[in-house]
């Protein structure tokens, strides 16, 4: 056998093992169309690393209602000063509701705390898809969206 025709038959079975491989693995969380509602596992924990702070989010779903746990982590800024108050929670039919002042001791590069929105839960949590909660500014970022799917 020739090596062209050696080269050409590796290089079709590594097409079709890449291509069978690549088939099996679906998109995560933070894909970008989201799945039928409750055709994924509810991820309660949504994770941005951009810039200078990691912002790491918790949601127990539409049972705990509009409460989410956050924790932030540097290695070179101080948190501190940051108010987290201005954040916003959306749903897929366009509902927001707002935040209230977020409840989180000072503690330097490390600091968590509870973010609550008012307003009323059940009607924003019925029927919705998803809901995304977006962060202004923190660390020198824009903006951050951490999106849950919402659990049937």
């Amino acid at each position: 056998m020739s090596r062209a025709r050696t080269l050409l038959r590796v290089s079709l079975i590594s097409l079709l093992v890449a291509g069978c491989t690549g088939a099996a693995t679906s998109p995560g969380p933070s894909a970008s169309a989201p799945a039928a509602r409750g055709a994924t596992d509810f991820e309660p924990t949504q994770t941005n690393e951009a810039g200078q702070v990691t912002v790491e989010v918790s949601w127990d779903g539409p049972a705990a209602g509009a409460v989410f746990d956050v924790k932030l982590d540097t290695h070179s800024v101080d948190l501190d000063g940051l108010d987290l108050s201005d954040a916003e929670l959306t749903n897929d039919r366009g509902d927001s509701l707002a935040a209230v002042p977020w409840e989180a001791p000072k503690g330097g590069h490390h600091r968590e705390g509870r973010l609550a929105f008012q307003g009323d839960a059940s009607t924003f949590f019925a029927d919705a898809q998803w809901i995304e909660l977006t962060f202004s500014g923190v660390g020198g970022v824009p903006e951050r969206v951490l999106r849950w799917e919402v659990p049937a």
